[in-house]
């Protein structure tokens, strides 16, 4: 393997390891001895790669956002219909209910815990969100144009945000599967 493709892996696997971290324990409980350890890289190794932990978040947040843009494309092409891509969507705390009960949602409770004291970190990560909102946006402009589908966006995403926290917090994923179906069903309406 030549050196530039062991370097870009080690990052890769740096950044791999620093995202699952920043789910199950959060961004400021994290530090750079457990980036390593979870990475498999001595810690050393690691200021070759970032120089500070904000520098693997910003390429954690970018790394998200590519995985984010390359499945809404793969949506695009595989669902035929704007409203079942929404519910594709409205959909993925149930396909994620075992973390979203014990975690919440990974965007979100990363953008609560640096929203609290770090806003300009919390400013990168939501780029996850606004990438979700602008797709969402988009979807609702073929589904139903003459409405505010600014809105509408905003709407799902607090509707998706909210049920994610509630079922973390009460650890209940009947509550997942019964908003998510209100939900659907509140798309549905649109579509009529």
């Amino acid at each position: 393997m030549a050196a530039r493709d062991k370097t870009e892996q080690i990052r890769r696997q740096i950044i791999k390891a620093t995202d699952d971290l920043l789910y199950h324990r959060g961004f400021n409980l994290m530090s750079f001895t457990d980036i390593a350890e979870a990475a498999k890289v001595p810690r050393g190794n690691l200021y070759y790669y970032f120089k500070t932990k904000d520098e693997v978040l910003a390429a954690v947040v970018e790394y998200r956002v590519t995985q984010i843009k390359n499945m809404l494309v793969e949506w695009d092409t595989v669902i035929d219909r704007p409203l079942d891509r929404l519910k594709r969507y409205a959909a993925i705390p149930v396909n994620e209910v075992k973390n979203v009960i014990r975690f919440g949602c990974p965007m979100g409770s990363l953008n609560s815990e640096l929203g609290k004291a770090q806003p300009a970190l919390q400013m990168i990560a939501r780029k996850q969100f606004d990438v979700f909102r602008r797709w969402i946006k988009q979807q609702f402009k073929v589904l139903c144009p003459d409405q505010d589908v600014d809105a509408l966006s905003m709407h799902l995403l607090v509707r998706t945000q909210g049920l994610a926290v509630m079922s973390y917090v009460y650890k209940d994923k009947k509550l997942v599967l019964r908003e998510v179906s209100d939900i659907e069903t509140w798309l549905d309406s649109l579509a009529d």
